[in-house]
């Protein structure tokens, strides 16, 4: 099995600029728009997930960020726009990370197929490290997106900005499962994805389930997560068996 592909996670993705031209030398203004845009984008994104899209309005967004309404609005746009960017910022980030670290897999493997263990590492790796490293709002993330993962709103966002990516590695999966229906190893990725973000938004559940004090580190939470989909996915092309009379 090859190294764990390793992401480099640099704390939280620059927010978008969305109006004005490119910034140069001199030019404050600029700077305090885009530290705007971060604090309604920061504002936004907690919001979302502590209340669902539909709880957070645009006035509760202006006053977590410590703007006027309007500007809400003049950076980003209606209150659709506005979940976009915020969903699309990490979700940029992710893309990247997760892109290369797949072409790094596909390097070392000569054309063969990638082990399976490799290509959940790959996958997951980006987004529970950026999770864990301590930034608040990558926890806040992780919150939205099984928001948006168990609801018909993010079907068509998830779809935007994380599917293209998410359809590369499946078709990684099928290569390395050949005797596997593809429609199983799709729903086991989705599996995947939703054990993910279950780690990563850091409910404590399995802490106070098992007694732990604090929880685990992330590498361990990788390893984990990777030992435990790795045998369902090897479980998909086993043979059938006859169920016992």
């Amino acid at each position: 099995m090859s190294e764990p592909p390793r992401s480099k996670i640099a704390g939280t993705p620059r927010s978008p600029q969305k109006r004005g031209g490119a910034r140069g030398p001199g030019r404050p203004r600029g700077q305090r728009s885009e530290a705007t845009q971060t604090r309604i984008l920061d504002a936004a994104e907690q919001l979302f997930a502590d209340r669902g899209y539909d709880g957070a309005s645009i006035r509760d967004v202006a006053s977590g960020a410590g703007v006027q309404v309007h500007a809400v609005g003049y950076h980003f746009g209606p209150k659709e726009a506005l979940f976009d960017s915020v969903v699309a910022r990490r979700a940029s980030f992710m893309t990247q990370l997760r892109r290369q670290a797949l072409e790094d897999l596909r390097g070392a493997s000569g054309g063969a197929p990638i082990a399976i263990a490799d290509l959940v590492r790959a996958y997951v790796t980006p987004f529970i490290e950026s999770a864990g490293h301590g930034e608040p709002g990558w926890r806040n993330y992780a919150v939205l997106m099984g928001r948006l993962a168990n609801s018909p709103l993010g079907t068509e966002i998830i779809a935007k900005h994380y599917d293209e990516t998410a359809r590369t590695y499946l078709d990684e999966f099928c290569r390395a499962l050949p005797d596997a229906r593809p429609a199983e190893i799709a729903d086991g990725f989705l599996d995947t994805v939703a054990a993910m973000l279950s780690i990563c938004a850091r409910t404590g559940r399995a802490e106070r389930l098992v007694g732990r004090t604090s929880p685990r580190h992330a590498a361990r939470n990788i390893e984990r997560l990777v030992r435990f989909q790795t045998a369902g996915f090897l479980a998909l092309a086993a043979p059938d068996r006859e169920k016992p009379e």
